[in-house]
């Protein structure tokens, strides 16, 4: 029987319509937290007499690719059994060939979102789109290649099923790549993304174990609820088959199912033609002894914008009863199976491609029409709504574009990156959300490493640990206690990591791990007072022996850095933690001589009153730094600080903002504090900021007839 290609349930909004029909969804709720003590979180095992057993999914925290892979108990002891796995499977070359393809289509999709968030004109937009041509030529040629070879491929009854099913998807990628385009649109970039998943499942399809996925999840139920835990993998004595079904891939969740053979040593993908039960994960398989699996319970995203809200609700819809001989569910309404659910809302990408196509000349209009010396909310449509607060965000002058990486705590905890585009005042998410399951609005009890998407989950706070690093062009990320890691914008995900020098490895650095841009590299003051470069060519960072006046260290909540480009130096300001108020010193590293200077400023008791001193950017139009913060007592106006770069003293400018009203407080409404980051555009002379909220402001400085004083 020929397999039908499905990507039936795209979005998790689509999924509810799926699961509602005579169906209960419970409210939203926070999954309880696991041991990250333990290497291998959010796995499942099921133990047989006589020391047998099987182990499957999960993250493990010290892998380089994030995956515990398939485990088999001999004794006490679990083995992992991926390699010899891989190297028996006829149709493994198959899958690394399908999964490059899909490599090779998310990045070009990356790129199309890019030009289409750039808000180019169809004259510059045609223009574009023909370099980008023969790299979707090649990726058709690729993929019609691959075709090709399949159908030529001979194999047993379960690979000729397979290739089946992966042909059916490789096809329907190729019907979603377009051959030749003049513009993009929003259905553009949508039907790359469709072709993506395809591409996804036919690489699936082929490989030798099941794709990753979290199957105990955590204990979703009531304090004192007896329930007992979720068991992601049962055992049937029987068939003398394991069977998995469904998980959480973090960014969606998934209803296929697989059967390990214990005698065989090896796993098989079903697919039921009468279809399965809705996608979900922390569900509870039971081997009924009969050759059949009883599965209750498991949740289903709930794409919750509240403060701190509950991510997950449970799906009361069962039972069901899968026979695995006749690979067939009973038990309620059947959705297609080896289909997918996504959250949906300002958690998936699409969100933020509705609307009007973006427009730069439009909105440059607006820009050239600001006011002097007064913050001015931009109001981008289509914000991001989960609060991202404790960080900052950074500027990609290459791409003309901001990247938020901000939450943790309690806030967003993805580990997407925002980007928003400067010209045409649209933000981009570029990855489906995920999350880190119950250690999400943590503070420290975010899980290390890499997840097996190969992405580094929220630090407790991002604060300042990650930076723009333009020699690479990359932006770079050490606030995890052993390892960097590197996003690349182009792409839009997180592309590799590295080992960080010991100086820098210590207990919640991303507290005080403080980094900026700089033309040779990004640059890390840290704690104890020391400065490390990220030399990107030799992956590694570098410490700079500093001479001269003795550097503090940094301070959490207290400090912040910023470059100045005409003196190519390295500024760095901090105050005592708690509520000893700033001195007003201000430290100076020059990148050149490596020697550090106390400046001393004028008017150092200016500044004493200012509500922070953790955020601030480098205006070189104006040759001053803006420091996202106010004064204290001074009204519902104050002044902004200021450090005159020229003549080394502190300053106190008159710009205007408005104020707001939050859970009854006065707000004043500029990027300011903890949770903002602000940044200097020098293609336009104008500073921008962002808040926790995404909202984006933007200032035309003028430094002459902003006071001053």
């Amino acid at each position: 029987m020929r397999v039908r290609p499905t990507v039936a349930i795209f979005l998790g909004l689509a999924a509810c319509s799926a699961v509602a029909e005579g169906q209960q969804v419970e409210r939203p709720y926070r999954l309880s937290s696991v041991d990250l003590k333990e290497r291998v979180i959010w796995g499942a095992e099921s133990r047989q007499p006589a020391g047998k057993g099987l182990a499957f999914g999960g993250q493990d925290q010290d892998a380089d690719d994030g995956r515990p892979h398939t485990r088999l108990l001999e004794g006490d002891a679990w083995r992992a059994i991926h390699e010899d796995l891989r190297a028996k499977n006829p149709l493994q070359r198959f899958q690394r060939q399908a999964w490059k393809l899909r490599s090779d289509v998310k990045n070009a999709c990356a790129r199309l979102r890019y030009i289409y968030f750039q808000g180019l004109s169809p004259v510059e937009e045609a223009t574009v789109l023909r370099t980008e041509g023969p790299r979707r030529e090649r990726a058709g040629e690729a993929l019609s290649s691959l075709v090709s070879e399949l159908e030529k491929t001979s194999g047993g009854e379960y690979e000729q099923r397979q290739i089946r099913f992966a042909l059916d998807h490789l096809q329907a990628a190729k019907a979603q790549i377009p051959p030749a385009l003049e513009s993009i649109s929003a259905d553009t970039i949508k039907a790359l993304s469709g072709a993506q998943v395809h591409l996804e499942l036919a690489a699936e399809a082929m490989d030798s174990e099941p794709p990753a996925r979290a199957l105990h999840c955590g204990i979703p139920r009531k304090k004192g609820d007896q329930d007992p835990p979720a068991r992601g993998i049962v055992y049937d004595a029987k068939t003398g088959l394991y069977v998995i079904f469904g998980g959480d891939h973090f960014d969606y969740l998934t209803n296929d199912v697989w059967v390990f053979d214990s005698a065989k040593k090896r796993w098989f993908q079903r697919h039921p033609a009468s279809g399965a039960p809705a996608p979900r994960a922390n569900h509870r398989l039971e081997a009924l002894g009969d050759g059949k699996v009883r599965m209750t319970g498991g949740y289903t995203y709930s794409s919750n914008t509240d403060y701190v809200g509950g991510q997950y609700k449970d799906l009361n819809d069962g039972p069901w009863i899968y026979d695995i001989e006749k690979d067939k569910w009973s038990g309620g309404d059947l959705v297609p199976s080896d289909s997918r659910i996504y959250r949906s809302g300002p958690f998936h990408p699409e969100f933020y491609l509705q609307g009007d196509k973006p427009n730069a000349a439009a909105f440059e209009k607006r820009l050239r029409e600001l006011p002097v010396n007064e913050w001015v909310a931009t109001d981008p449509p289509y914000r991001a709504r989960l609060n991202r607060d404790w960080g900052t965000a950074r500027i990609d002058p290459d791409r003309d574009m901001m990247l938020r990486w901000s939450g943790g705590h309690s806030a967003h905890g993805g580990t997407d990156v925002l980007h928003f585009h400067f010209a045409a005042n649209r933000w981009e998410l570029p990855i489906p959300v995920e999350f880190p399951l119950g250690q999400l609005y943590s503070n420290t009890g975010y899980p290390g490493g890499f997840n097996f998407n190969l992405r580094p989950w929220m630090t407790g706070h991002t604060y300042q640990n990650y930076a723009y690093d333009p020699p690479s062009k990359k932006m770079v990320k050490a606030g995890r206690p052993r390892h960097y890691y590197v996003y690349d914008p182009d792409v839009g995900d997180w592309i590799g990591r590295g080992n960080k020098p010991e100086a820098m490895k210590y207990n919640s650095c991303f507290y005080t791990l403080t980094l900026v841009a700089t033309p040779r590299g990004a640059v890390c003051w840290d704690k104890n007072g020391k400065v490390h470069r990220f030399e990107h060519e030799q992956r590694k960072w570098t410490e700079i022996e500093l001479s001269g006046a003795k550097l503090p260290g940094a301070e959490v909540d207290n400090s912040t850095i910023a470059y100045d480009s005409r003196r190519d130096r390295v500024l760095m300001f901090r105050k005592p933690y708690g509520k000893t108020p700033y001195d007003g010193q201000v430290y100076a590293l020059g990148l050149k001589s490596q020697s550090v200077t106390a400046l001393s400023p004028d008017a150092m008791d200016s500044v004493r009153a200012s509500r922070y001193i953790d955020r601030c950017c480098y205006d070189a139009a104006n040759d001053l730094v803006l420091m996202a913060t106010f004064l204290e007592g001074g009204g519902d106006h104050t002044p902004t600080p200021a450090y005159d770069c020229a003549n080394n003293r502190w300053i106190m400018l008159d710009i205007k903002y408005n104020l707001g009203s939050r859970y009854g407080k006065t707000t004043r409404l500029f990027p300011h504090g903890r949770s903002c980051g602000i940044m200097y555009d020098p293609k336009r002379k104008l500073i921008w900021g962002t808040d926790t909220d995404s909202q984006v402001y933007v200032l035309r400085l003028e430094r002459d007839t902003a006071g001053g004083s």
